[in-house]
Formats: structure tokens, sequence, C-alpha cells
């Protein structure tokens, strides 16, 4: 299974409220549920894809991809990885994640963003006083990023699959 935009745009239409919608450069592997049906979203809540109990990835936007790859790659190494798409980064959806993270002790983030500010900055807010044992967060620094193709750049700063895999 792997992030339905669908369901996040059909939800962004239907809200009475503000939302910011972020359009990142490139596009991502999508997949609609196995009968075409749009999932029903709720404001603050995030989607478990994969269940695990070693380590707790959470991707945001077009690294949930990123993610459910990555944790492919971790399973040949005998780690059993739960990956959750945080779909909202403002609600955060705390308790699913937090309970999550408390079960696995080890929390990683990937996100198509500066580290600063964005989904790392929440997480790491969020456990601040848990016991966690182990903490890696990929994300762009803040400085200015080069030019070039995503997959030269998301290399370049160690953000695609083969490399986020190879420092877990």
């Amino acid at each position: 299974m792997e992030m339905n935009w669908h369901g996040m745009l059909k939800f962004a239409v239907e809200y009475n409220g503000p939302i910011a919608i972020r359009y990142p450069r490139g596009s991502y592997k999508d997949s609609i549920t196995e009968k075409n049906i749009i999932p029903e979203i709720k404001l603050c809540q995030a989607e478990i894809l994969e269940k695990g109990n070693d380590i707790t990835i959470i991707g945001l936007g077009k690294t949930v991809t990123t993610a459910l790859e990555v944790a492919k790659l971790l399973k040949k190494k005998k780690i059993n990885a739960e990956v959750i798409n945080a779909r909202f980064l403002k609600p955060l959806d705390k308790s699913t994640i937090l309970e999550s993270i408390r079960k696995t002790k080890k929390v990683v983030t990937i996100e198509d963003n500066v580290i600063t500010g964005g989904l790392a900055n929440a997480i790491k807010d969020l456990i601040i006083n848990e016991n966690i044992t182990y903490k890696k967060f990929f994300a762009y620094p803040d400085e200015f990023i080069k030019h070039g193709t995503i997959s030269e750049i998301e290399h370049e700063y160690q953000l695609d699959t083969k490399s986020i895999a190879s420092l877990l």
C-alpha cells in the first residue's frame, strides 16, 4: 500500500477551513486501493502502512513511497519497520506516532523539505521526554540546495532509498 493523494485532495476540497497544499518538485509513485476506492481522510489522522516492531519510519508527502521502499530493504536485513504516512504536519497525529515510537524505541523521519521547521522538528518536539534509543532525521539542510535532477539531488543529500537504508 502506498500513499493515496486522491484521498488527500478530496479531503482538502471538502474541508471547511484553511488548507495548505505543498507541491514538491517532481512526482512520486502512487497506487490506489485495490478497488479504486478513495479512502476517507480525517484531519490529524496518520496512516500506518506497514506494521513493525523494530523501528518506526515516518514519511510525509512523496517521501512516504521512499519510507516503504526503505522498509523493504530493511526487511532483507531482518529489521521489521513500522511505516507511517503522517499525512498532516499541522496538526500532527501525535497519538498514533507516539504509540509507534514508544513501541519500537527507534524513529526515522523522511521528508522532502528542509529539516528546520518540518517533520523532523515536530517529531523531535514530540519525543523530547521519551526514552528513544535511536533517532535519525532525513531532510534537506537549511541552506541553498544545488540544482540537478531529483535523483541527483536526493543522492547528494542522502535522501534516496539506498542511502537511507544504508545509514540505518
